[in-house]
């Protein structure tokens, strides 16, 4: 049985006033860190005004997990990890979540700021809603040109979606995503059936 973990299911943004601050929460759903990074690029230009754009985000689960939050220029552990610990919390990953600030003059404290940016990550995540995200292997597969129509059929049998197919003097490329309950039973009748002669490469794995 595949492994269940869950991830956002929108990506929106909330509006929380505390004081006199504006806080705005923004989450979404992120494959890598590339997607991350453009993520919070967007907002601090969208609020490129804004006091603070403190963000926090986690990928991959377990031991092999990537966790990182960012303080932004509030006091060292008052933003980024109550705003990681709301990710956390919610048993969220491969989630992004920027939480921007507008200064309304009144000073929060340490705790109060805690309170302000784990709140705004809560309510993000709330709004957001979760969903059950599946663990999936993006594949290549290459080799002769006459064994591309019987790698395709294989593909769809094991109900693989094939994501482009690619053809050159020395024969074609597959790039697919498979489930990995899949992989081996795929794995095996493939080589048989091309008597050994494709080969298949796991170019990543992530969560749908």
């Amino acid at each position: 049985m595949d492994k269940v973990i869950y991830t956002p299911e929108r990506k929106i943004q909330v509006i929380h006033k505390v004081k006199d601050s504006k806080f705005y929460g923004s989450i979404m759903v992120a494959e890598d860190k590339k997607a991350v990074e453009e993520f919070i690029t967007e907002i601090k230009e969208k609020f490129y005004d804004a006091t603070h754009n403190v963000s926090a985000y986690k990928l991959g689960t377990g031991d092999q997990a990537i966790k990182y939050s960012d303080d932004d220029g509030e006091p060292a552990g008052s933003s980024g990890p109550p705003v990681l610990q709301a990710i956390e919390g919610a048993e969220l990953t491969n989630t992004v979540i920027v939480i921007t600030r507008y200064f309304g003059g009144t000073k929060l404290g340490i705790g109060g700021l805690i309170r302000a940016y784990g709140d705004t990550a809560r309510m993000a995540i709330e709004e957001s809603g979760k969903k059950e995200a599946k663990l999936i292997y993006k594949l290549k597969i290459t080799g002769d040109y006459n064994l591309i129509g019987t790698s395709m059929g294989q593909i769809e049998a094991h109900k693989g979606k094939i994501l482009s197919t690619e053809y050159n003097e020395s024969g074609g490329e597959i790039d697919f995503l498979l489930y990995p309950r899949k992989y081996d039973p795929f794995k095996s009748n493939i080589k048989e059936m091309t008597a050994d002669r494709i080969k298949i490469d796991k170019i990543k794995e992530f969560y749908i």
